[in-house]
């Protein structure tokens, strides 16, 4: 098995690798955009979800204007096995990661960031509410893995980072240890069968701490996350070798991919909205074909290309502040007695949280990770 990854590590896919999970690279050093372009879209989806949710609630309009049933948790999927796929090919570069290396891009990458969007968005609950709960806050700064969380968008990095340590557990490593990472891709499988088999409902819904930890790691919550991040694991491995069928050959790769993307997600929230293991199986693999797409397209420079790179760059911003700048928004809304359409609100609200996600890319994101680049550098002269 070392011998493949290393084999694979030297081939000419490698040559394009990632400084961080900020795009994908193709073999000739471009990014590729269906990959940006989908990071965009899926933050986009969980959004227009959330805001349509939060409008049901008081103050705001009391219902939800659009019917979208879980369009929200099909965003994440896509981000799942996006995730999946880029960290397999940052991983196996020229010059392979070591743990510590991998840990420390991921640490600068995501956590100084996020813990500034906790913090502002604890603060801002506070200055709302005049209640304040430390403790979900500091949940979701340590991503500590069971619990309620404040603000609760951060539960799906809890699910990336146990995807993290245990590639890095496995992967990075002299002599790999594929076949156990493979296992855990497939538990959810089998924890879903055994808890209806054996008829314990608890498996899924535990009712103690060690269960519970047990049960996020090994089975994750309904979404079946694992799969997800196996399905992008193995078009990442397609994708190191060459293999023709993630070869970048689809003009027209923005308006495909998202057409595509549009579509799985009205099959998926149409159709299987019943909490059971086939739906999560149906999101992995409608987000798989996504994904796919993404990476085997190509696109000419232009508006639609600019765009879609940049709500790439920012999906990240946009997903950890759009809640709290939607609230704020349904705030001044409810103060002026919510004088629009909800229809027509929802999808303002949508494009000022984008908006406010963007501009916080640039301006807060951005310089802080390049700081906190700058300083481990200088830690490492040192």
């Amino acid at each position: 098995m070392a011998g493949v990854i290393g084999k694979i590590g030297n081939q000419r896919g490698i040559e394009a690798t990632l400084t961080d999970i900020e795009g994908a690279r193709s073999p000739k050093g471009g990014i590729v955009p269906g990959i940006q372009y989908l990071r965009g879209f899926a933050a986009i989806l969980v959004v227009i979800w959330h805001v349509n949710w939060l409008v049901s609630l008081p103050p705001s309009y009391g219902e939800s204007p659009f019917l979208l049933a879980e369009t929200g948790l099909f965003g994440v999927a896509i981000f799942f096995v996006i995730s999946g796929f880029i960290i397999t090919i940052v991983s196996f570069g020229p010059i392979r990661s070591t743990r510590t290396e991998f840990f420390l891009r991921r640490f600068v990458r995501i956590i100084p960031f996020m813990w500034v969007c906790v913090i502002g968005y604890n603060l801002l609950s506070l200055a709302g509410t005049a209640k304040a709960d430390p403790m979900l806050a500091l949940r979701a700064m340590v991503l500590w893995p069971i619990g309620e969380l404040r603000p609760y968008v951060v539960w799906t990095l809890r699910h990336e980072f146990i995807f993290y340590i245990l590639f890095a557990l496995t992967m990075l490593r002299p002599r790999p240890l594929l076949p156990l990472l493979v296992a855990w891709f497939l538990a959810p499988l089998t924890w879903y069968t055994a808890a209806r088999l054996l008829a314990w409902p608890e498996l899924l819904h535990p009712d103690n701490t060690g269960l519970a930890l047990a049960t996020v790691v090994g089975y994750g919550n309904i979404m079946m996350p694992n799969l997800q991040f196996g399905m992008g694991f193995a078009l990442g491995l397609l994708w190191l070798k060459g293999h023709p069928l993630v070869r970048s050959r689809y003009p027209g790769a923005f308006l495909l991919t998202i057409a595509a993307a549009i579509l799985a997600t009205a099959i998926v929230g149409a159709t299987l909205s019943e909490d059971n293991g086939l739906r999560a199986v149906w999101w992995t693999l409608f987000a798989t074909l996504v994904v796919w797409l993404g990476i085997a397209s190509t696109e000419r420079p232009g508006p639609l290309h600019s765009l879609g790179m940049l709500l790439g760059d920012a999906s990240y911003a946009i997903y950890l502040t759009h809640a709290a700048a939607a609230i704020v928004l349904i705030q001044i809304s409810a103060r002026l007695h919510n004088p629009l359409p909800s229809a027509l609100f929802v999808i303002l609200a949508v494009v000022g949280s984008v908006l406010a996600g963007i501009l916080i890319h640039w301006y807060v994101e951005r310089p802080l990770i390049g700081y906190c680049r700058r300083l481990g550098r200088r830690s490492v002269v040192a």
